[in-house]
């Protein structure tokens, strides 16, 4: 058995941390280690997770200045197992999360990563994964996921050495909240990575949070401009990803009821090739001629019945 060290950076998380550690300790694989990176928190935090007696958990302060990827960097630094796996302390596990990704991971793998639960404020979470059977394994390239970022962080496990020869994650400001994706592009430009079907992770869609959506969905263009840099993408396949994240750009402008939505969605009807985004954009278009008080009502129904059809699919 190879002992798996497991990195949750977490701040001011007391409401949801014990959950999470809970199902960390709870792992039918039991050789792990439970690092904690702890942002200096001041709402009890570091008393909840004193209340555990398990001699398998490492409690770090490390100050981040706001950059996750800084925090799970740091972890990685502490870690003493050959295998590394990453939850989010709002996050849990089930309890087979860690045996069932360790079958999944070879020599030849980059990482394993599962489908999962939105739990929380689920009207808001479109589950991405849905169309995955819960008996499929499905293997993927490169080539999969630089179209959409179909990788769980805290579903993720894959070996250190992978981790540390790809660079560890991105701190720079420029992959604020999307420097995973990045993560995972850089590795699966080397080899290939496992979709585990089974629903392993529990990931709580917050109501409270300090993304704006706009801005996340902004620097997605900036992967796609460093990944075309790289050479890993031609000049065809980069117009074609610039013209996806100009729909999605348009998206997050139109669910903040912000006109200026309206530019990106325009920029994807003229340079998409597929139908199905033209559709889209179309349809966001269409919105934004809705009167703003209707608008914003129609797409919570949207969301709404989105969330109830994902439920139906995957049977909860």
């Amino acid at each position: 058995m190879n002992l798996v060290s497991v990195v949750m950076p977490t701040f001011n998380q007391a409401e949801y941390i014990r959950s999470a550690i809970a199902s960390v300790l709870a792992q039918d694989y039991s050789l792990f280690e439970l690092i904690i990176i702890d942002n200096y928190s001041r709402d009890g935090t570091f008393e909840v997770i004193n209340s555990f007696n398990d001699e398998r958990i490492k409690y770090l302060q490390f100050n981040n200045q706001g950059v996750i990827a800084a925090a799970r960097n740091y972890g990685v630094k502490y870690a003493q197992g050959s295998i590394l796996a990453f939850l989010d302390s709002d996050d849990i596990w089930r309890e087979d999360m860690l045996s069932s990704q360790l079958t999944l991971l070879s020599d030849d793998i980059g990482l394993v990563s599962s489908c999962f639960l939105p739990i929380g404020n689920v009207i808001r979470c479109k589950n991405h994964l849905k169309h995955i059977r819960h008996t499929e394994q499905l293997r993927m390239s490169y080539m999969d996921l630089i179209h959409s970022n179909s990788i769980m962080t805290s579903s993720v496990v894959m070996r250190k050495d992978v981790f540390v020869r790809a660079g560890g994650f991105d701190e720079s400001i420029d992959f604020r909240f999307i420097e995973d994706w990045e993560l995972w592009l850089r590795v699966a430009a080397k080899k290939d990575f496992f979709i585990n079907g089974k629903t392993l992770l529990q990931y709580r869609i917050s109501s409270k949070t300090d993304r704006d959506l706009r801005d996340v969905k902004l620097r997605t263009l900036l992967i796609i401009q460093k990944n075309f840099d790289m050479g890993l993408i031609d000049d065809s396949l980069f117009k074609q990803l610039q013209a996806n994240c100009y729909v999605d750009i348009g998206k997050a402008f139109l669910d903040m009821n912000d006109r200026n939505g309206i530019d990106y969605y325009r920029r994807s009807l003229r340079f998409s090739i597929g139908l199905t985004n033209k559709v889209r954009a179309l349809g966001g278009l269409g919105l934004f001629y809705v009167p703003s008080g209707i608008r914003v009502k129609l797409i919570g129904v949207l969301y709404m019945l989105n969330s109830k059809l994902s439920q139906l699919r995957k049977g909860y």
